[in-house]
């Protein structure tokens, strides 16, 4: 992948434990070491002028659906909620 007259350079960041550990233990899964596996992200992206992720937490919510979530929520703590059947008035 490198030719001689490339040169390399070290890329080091601080990422938490737990994360550090699930990613090691996703590259594994898939034969990779993280070095290469991250290696491969980076191309993929300066390759493709493009970063193809998912900003989604880890209840499938992206950003704007869970406050829109805890926003609900909070109304129905607060009792600003009106019940509605689901049926409609014909039940």
């Amino acid at each position: 992948m490198t030719t001689r007259s490339e040169e390399m350079t070290n890329f080091t960041f601080k990422i938490d434990k737990k994360t550090r550990e699930e990613y090691s233990e996703l590259c594994n899964a898939i034969g990779l070491s993280m070095s290469a596996a991250t290696l491969a992200l980076i191309r993929q992206a300066v390759r493709s002028q493009s970063m193809s992720f998912s900003l989604k937490d880890e209840n499938g919510f992206t950003p704007s659906e869970a406050a829109e979530l805890r926003r609900r929520m909070a109304d129905v703590e607060k009792g600003m909620v009106e019940m509605h059947s689901p049926l409609g008035d014909d039940e």
